[in-house]
């Protein structure tokens, strides 16, 4: 759990700025009012949202609490609007709105005019905005309509009191500005091309470290006249070292566009893989008249892919040399529901690199792209999904069609990606799902990605069907590769009904329903661990506890649970790592970690998860002895140390009652009979105070008003050892640049301590500076830290005076003030014809959509 600082980068709509570039990139995500319910003529620019609340994106909709599941979530329509002046520099340039997610579909208007509208709540959507914006001084007003109640016409499409996830709300991920000029290169959601717009960077071969690269550009002269320009190719080092150059000259015609391949032959480079993840980028400039009209850069790794059948998984031409062992991600965190900023979604990836994951299943839907960014710069490989679980419309026709739109624009999004391992092309354990439907998928990933490398997946019996590259759950005797996508908790459920289990359990629990899932998790390691080659590995369920629209509980079998707090097993996990493993961002080493809290609870047995060959354990002073992991764990590489009958809480309570030392348990990791780690356990006396921890994994906090940071409320004795078995209520306060998020949530703030532990999440203003968070509890001295947000990377775009706010409301943000200009209020005769135009838009929408999904069907 290391704090040392890092330094993510995020990508913006899939490419990474250049200072300077005429590209400009604006952080949207500010200055946003939002209400819940739907709004007639909420998308007009007249209409009164003074009585709605503020929002900074990404948001939610509401503060959910620990517990959101069960449907307690709010289903429905909701609504968000935003007032933004743009500069009159941007005079002759294009604009372009990029979102990234909006749960369920969505409507967007800019300016009374709709723009865009969207199904499905997972992949980005985009409108190129120049002809409706203002640009002599006068407010721009745009407007989102978010529905995401249940609608069968799209993916997941299930009725989510049947839902194993919770399908919660709001534009919940990021949203960007994009400022080009004229000439430009395309947006690869904007684009008609197959397998291009943008930048597309293909891997086609690797013959030791040397790679044959191709890159796919394309170019839009969307002004009036012709140019002539040169497009600039540059293969970059992670370090911004120019390695290649190619050139083209060439010239395009008003409203032309054009897709320009160059191959590059790259010698002597550093290769990526999972262990060694090193990056490079390919720096786009296109030059016109000796001034570069547009640049950016497109992140990549220079790797190669192969399932190799009875082989195994060959990455560079090379068999990787062990199991990819991981976890299934679900995306929601504790109170903010799925808007997670880009830190926070960073800092789930560093969990679980660092907790022992090399590889990721996305359940059920493609993943955060700041999720994505971290995988790619962490080596941890990624299955990517499409939307799905358990449901196909047989009805409606335009389900199918949405499915496999989805599928391209799946690809799209993450084709430049070196971290993804694997293409869940189907919905996941949907018995009813038409093969057809399938093997379009299975073409139109290969059509997208016509590179090697490219491995569509399913659970074996459809993936067979389907002529799938790589299956799921697959046996031995199949011919080609498998990995066991879930394991680690569905054997041990009691019934649907009430579904109990040994590996679902709450920190605040204890020990003993820690070290019973662990030790669960331990036997089914040992199993995967004991299979061919050609099982290249194994993802538990799941990695992190998440909510479940069908069950009143939520899924509790994380190895972190929703405050991202880690159970006993994440060290289990942690501990399968070799002593000698390095990596860069996360904290790796020889390790080992004690099971046993030392209380009047606790057990006789003593359980230590390490990656040493042999464990001296010392209590009371006294070494009990050194010990090799257990036998019957022969194929997990570090399998548990147990040391049995150590622990008798009554020689604490009699021998050691008038004591002069401390009552301490310490485990040494030793290898080749030399000590190489260690950790102490201490006994936990009387509670006297409270510790304040920031658990940031060294990321900046951002100014941008939304991006928040947990902070840990320790209760401790004198010793600053932690009380695990104290529960007292936390209430936390801050000052300066910063906020709470609580809203009315029972159990946010205060908060009743976890295992010793209350968790407070801090979110930064759009200010930088100082936070101070305070921390009391009846009876105890308060406790304070000082957190620093730092400005936001990104220029941020927004009307301060419009997200002007005065109070707290439930939703955890802030009720607005009333605007300062009057609003002229709205005549009834203008409200029957706007009302008359939208029931006409909308029979038209009905009559045409057929015919537009057929136009994407054939764009390509």
């Amino acid at each position: 759990m290391g704090n040392e600082k890092r330094n993510p980068h995020y990508s913006t709509a899939d490419f990474y700025g250049i200072e300077g570039s005429p590209r400009q990139v604006f952080n949207f995500n500010p200055g946003w009012r939002f209400t819940k319910g739907d709004s007639q003529g909420a998308q007009y620019e007249y209409y009164d949202d003074r009585e709605w609340e503020a929002a900074a994106l990404p948001h939610g909709l509401e503060i959910t609490g620990e517990n959101a599941s069960g449907m307690r979530n709010y289903q429905g329509a909701a609504w968000y609007r935003k007032r933004f002046t743009l500069p009159e520099s941007m005079k002759n340039k294009r604009v372009v709105v990029y979102f990234e997610a909006v749960m369920g579909k969505s409507e967007v208007w800019l300016n009374g005019k709709r723009i865009a509208q969207h199904f499905g709540g997972y992949l980005p959507f985009a409108a190129d905005i120049t002809e409706l914006i203002h640009l002599d001084g006068r407010d721009n007003l745009i407007a989102v309509r978010a529905d995401n109640a249940n609608d069968p016409t799209y993916a997941p499409g299930k009725e989510q009191d049947h839902l194993d996830f919770s399908y919660l709300g709001g534009i919940y991920r990021n949203v960007y500005l994009i400022e080009t000029e004229s000439l430009h290169v395309t947006h690869s959601l904007l684009s008609q091309t197959t397998a291009g717009g943008g930048v597309f960077v293909g891997v086609q071969d690797v013959v030791d470290k040397n790679a044959n690269i191709e890159v796919r550009t394309e170019v839009l002269n969307e002004s009036d006249r012709l140019h002539t320009f040169t497009l600039r190719t540059v293969l970059e080092t992670m370090e911004g070292a120019e390695l290649l150059i190619q050139e083209e000259a060439a010239e395009l015609q008003p409203g032309e566009v054009r897709q320009f391949t160059q191959q590059l032959l790259a010698n002597d480079v550093h290769l990526w893989e999972p262990n060694d993840p090193y990056l490079h980028f390919i720096r786009t400039e296109v030059v016109t008249d000796g001034r570069v009209v547009d640049s950016f850069r497109t992140r990549f790794g220079i790797r190669l892919f192969e399932m190799r059948g009875d082989e195994g998984f060959f990455v560079n031409k090379q068999y990787i040399g062990y199991k990819l062992s991981g976890v299934n991600r679900h995306q929601d965190y504790a109170y903010v529901g799925n808007a997670l900023p880009n830190s926070g979604q960073w800092r789930d990836a560093v969990l679980l690199r660092e907790g022992g994951s090399n590889v990721v299943r996305a359940a059920h839907y493609p993943l955060a792209p700041s999720f994505m960014d971290a995988c790619d710069e962490l080596g941890l490989l990624v299955t990517v999904a499409n939307p799905g679980w358990q449901f196909h419309n047989h009805v409606d026709a335009i389900f199918e069609q949405r499915v496999i739109e989805d599928t391209r624009d799946m690809v799209r999004r993450d084709r430049n990606r070196p971290a993804v391992l694997l293409w869940e092309t189907a919905l996941n354990e949907t018995d009813d799902q038409p093969i057809s439907m399938l093997q379009e998928m299975h073409r139109v990933v290969h059509e997208e990605f016509p590179f090697p490398g490219a491995f569509t997946c399913a659970d074996v019996d459809h993936a067979k069907l389907a002529g799938f590259d790589f299956y799921y759950h697959g046996s031995m005797e199949d011919e080609k590769c498998s990995l066991t996508r879930e394991y680690g908790d569905g054997g041990e459920v009691d019934n649907f009904y009430s579904q109990n289990a040994m590996t679902r359990v709450k920190r605040e629990w204890g020990e003993q329903a820690m070290l019973n899932q662990a030790m669960v998790r331990a036997r089914d390691l040992n199993e995967i661990y004991g299979t061919p080659p050609k099982r290249i590995g194994a993802t538990v369920w799941c990695g992190i506890d998440h909510q479940r629209g069908y069950h009143p509980d939520p899924f509790l079998g994380g190895v972190l649970d929703v405050y991202r707090l880690p159970r006993y097993s994440y060290f289990l996990f942690k501990s399968q790592y070799d002593a000698n493993f390095k990596l860069n961002g996360i904290s790796t080493g020889p390790m080992v970690y004690i099971t046993h809290e030392i209380s009047q609870v606790s057990g006789s047995d003593v359980v230590l998860f390490t990656n040493c060959e042999e464990v001296r354990l010392t209590w009371l002073g006294q070494v009990i002895g050194t010990q090799k992991p257990k036998q019957g764990y022969d194929q997990v590489p570090h399998p548990p140390v147990i040391f049995r009958n150590v622990f008798d809480y009554h020689e604490i309570s009699s021998k050691w009652r008038n004591r002069t030392k401390e009552i301490e348990m310490v485990a040494e990791g030793l290898i080749n009979g030399q000590v190489v780690c260690r950790q102490i356990k201490s006994y936990a006396e009387r509670l006297t105070g409270i510790r304040l921890e920031l658990d940031d994994q060294g990321i900046d906090l951002q100014a941008d008003g939304s991006d928040f940071v947990a902070v840990r409320a320790v209760l401790i004795d004198n010793k600053g050892v932690t009380k695990v078995l104290n529960s007292e209520y936390i209430q936390f306060e801050v000052e300066g640049c910063g906020e709470i998020i609580s809203g009315d949530t029972p159990g946010a703030n205060p908060m009743k301590t976890q295992f010793g532990v209350a968790t407070a999440f801090i979110r930064a203003t759009t200010e930088a500076g100082e936070i101070r968070v305070t921390a009391s509890s009846y009876g105890l001295e308060p406790a304070q830290i000082v957190i620093h947000s730092v400005k936001s990377e990104l220029p941020i775009l927004f009307d301060p005076g419009y997200a002007e706010s005065e109070q707290a409301t439930s939703s955890g943000v802030q009720k607005i003030k009333a605007a300062d200009q009057p609003i002229a209020p709205v005549k009834p005769e203008e409200i029957s014809k706007l009302e008359a135009e939208v029931k006409r838009l909308q029979l038209e929408l009905i009559s045409k959509e057929q015919d537009i999904m057929e136009l994407r069907g054939t764009r390509r």
